[in-house]
C-alpha cells in the first residue's frame, strides 16, 4: 500500500508495502511523495547493501545516510518542509507513535521488495530495526537492515581462523556455562551470536532467546522479545525460560546488574548461555562484570570462554592489485611488516562502487577461561594484569587474525590497525 496524502500518513494502520521500482519511476522528482521517496532510499539501501539508514533533518534540509561497510556517508538530500510527513510514514508502518515527537522511540518494520532478478522479479522480505531520537532540528531516525533470508552466517563463515573455530566449537560442546561475545556498537557480535545458535541447533537441544528486538528468526528456536511498555523485561523473561525446560539460552545483551546476575545463576545450574556485552577488550568485559554487585566466585565460576570481535571491510575481489605497505601510518603506531610479504589493496571498480572494499569480515580473540584466569578473577587483579594474561592466553589477538587476514590477500594493513589501536 503506497500511501500519498499527509492525512493518510497518519491515520493508516501499520502494515507491509511492497515496494516496487516502477512506484517511483511514475513520480519525477519535482512531484514525488514522500511514500514513493521513502521507497526509493529502501531501495537504493538494500541496491548497496547498506547496514544502516540514517534520516536527519538539518536547518535547511533532509539528509539521508548509509552506513556502507562500516563507514557512513551522505547519499541523498531532500526538502526539509517534508520532514513531518516522511517521520510520519516511518512510524506508521513500524508501529510507532506519530504524534509523539518529544521522546526516543524503536519499532520494528518488514518490507516486502520486489526485485528484478534478469527476466523476473522476486519478493525478497527485509527486516528494518528503527530508532527515532528528537534533536534541535527535529526528529531523527536510523533504520538498521536485515536481510532475513540472507544474513544469517554458519559459524565456519564467520571468518574464526581454524584454531580459533576449533575453539568455539570446543566452548559450545560444554552444556553448561556462559560464552560471552565483546565488542563496540556494529562489530558483528550479534551475527556471531547467531552463527553460534544456529551451529547448536544442529543438535537435539531446546534454545531458548530472550531479546530487544529479534533480529534473525531461526527456525526451531523459541525466540522471545521483551516489552517494556507491558513490563515484560530480560529479568522477567530469564525467570519464565528457566520453567520452559531449556538446554541453551541466548540473551540478546547484558544492559544491567539483574540481567547478568540471572544469566550467571543459569550458567551455574547446567545451562549452556550465550549473550553479548559492549566493551572494548575481553579484559574489559570481566572488569566490568565483577564490577557488579555479584560475588565474584561466582562471575569466576560462570564464564566459560569470552570472543572478542571487530570488522574490517574486504578487499573487492574485482580490482584486488599487489600494493605497498603504508609505511608511514605503520611507523606512527610502530608496526613492523616482514620483508617480502605481500600486501594487497582494490584499485575500485564498479562491482565496489570504486571504494576498492565490498563486503566486511570479522576479526576475532577468542580465549577459553582455565582454572588460573578463574583464581584471577576471585582475586580482582587489575585490568593490566587480566590484559596481560589474555594476550598470551587468546587463540590469536584480534591484530594478529587481522594481519593473517591482510597475507592472504582479504583486507588491508589500514584496516586492521584502524580497528586495533
Amino acid at each position: 500500500m503506497l500511501l500519498k496524502k499527509k492525512e493518510e500518513l497518519e491515520m493508516a494502520a501499520p502494515s507491509m508495502p511492497v515496494l516496487s521500482k516502477s512506484a517511483a519511476a511514475n513520480n519525477p522528482d519535482d512531484q514525488m511523495t514522500p511514500v514513493v521517496w521513502l521507497n526509493e532510499v529502501f531501495m537504493e539501501a538494500v541496491r548497496l547493501g547498506a547496514s544502516d539508514i540514517h534520516i536527519i533533518p538539518e536547518k535547511d534540509y533532509l539528509s539521508v545516510k548509509f552506513r556502507i561497510n562500516g563507514v557512513i556517508a551522505e547519499v541523498a538530500r531532500w526538502d526539509i518542509d517534508y520532514h513531518d510527513m516522511v517521520m510520519s510514514r516511518i512510524k506508521v508502518i513500524s508501529g510507532l507513535q506519530v504524534v509523539e515527537k518529544n521522546i526516543p522511540q524503536d519499532g520494528h518494520l518488514e518490507l516486502l521488495f520486489e526485485l528484478p532478478s534478469h527476466d523476473t522479479t522476486s519478493a525478497k522480505e527485509f527486516n528494518f530495526r528503527v530508532s527515532t531520537m528528537p534533536t534541535i532540528n527535529g526528529e531523527a531516525a536510523v533504520l538498521r537492515a536485515l536481510n532475513k533470508e540472507g544474513s544469517l552466517l554458519r559459524i565456519d563463515e564467520m571468518g574464526l581462523s581454524e584454531k580459533a573455530l576449533l575453539s568455539v566449537k570446543k566452548i559450545l560442546r560444554r552444556g553448561h556455562g556462559i560464552l560471552l561475545m565483546t565488542g563496540h556498537t556494529g562489530s558483528g557480535k550479534t551475527t556471531t551470536l547467531y552463527s553460534a545458535l544456529n551451529y547448536l541447533n544442529a543438535t537435539d537441544k531446546a534454545i531458548l532467546t530472550i531479546e530487544d528486538p529479534v533480529e534473525y528468526r531461526v527456525a526451531n528456536i523459541r525466540q522471545s522479545q521483551v516489552n517494556l511498555a507491558t513490563g515484560y523485561t530480560f529479568g522477567i523473561g530469564l525467570k519464565a525460560l528457566l520453567r520452559q525446560d531449556p538446554d541453551v539460552i541466548m540473551i540478546g545483551e547484558i544492559r544491567d546488574e539483574e540481567t547478568a546476575g540471572i544469566a550467571m545463576r543459569l550458567a551455574l545450574v547446567g545451562r549452556l548461555v550465550l549473550t553479548t556485552l559492549h566493551t572494548n577488550s575481553i579484559s574489559g568485559a570481566l572488569v566490568r562484570m565483577t564490577d557488579m554487585d555479584i560475588s565474584k566466585s561466582i562471575v569466576a565460576s560462570a564464564f566459560i570462554g569470552i570472543i572478542a570481535e571487530r570488522l574490517v571491510k574486504k578487499i573487492c575481489e574485482k580490482c584486488r592489485i599487489e600494493s605497498v605497505p603504508p609505511y608511514e601510518l605503520m611507523k606512527m603506531f610502530d608496526i613492523s611488516w616482514p620483508e617480502g610479504v605481500k600486501v594487497y589493496a582494490g584499485q575500485g571498480c564498479d562491482a565496489c562502487d570504486h571504494s576498492g572494499y565490498k563486503g566486511r569480515v570479522g576479526i576475532f580473540e577468542v580465549l577459553e577461561i582455565d582454572d588460573d584466569f578463574r583464581n584471577m578473577i576471585i582475586q580482582q587483579v587489575s585490568g593490566n594484569v587480566l590484559d596481560e594474561y589474555v594476550k598470551s592466553h587468546v587463540v590469536e589477538t584480534l591484530r594478529d587474525d587481522g594481519f593473517d587476514k591482510v597475507r592472504r590477500g582479504i583486507t588491508t594493513l589500514e584496516e586492521v590497525i584502524q580497528v586495533t589501536i
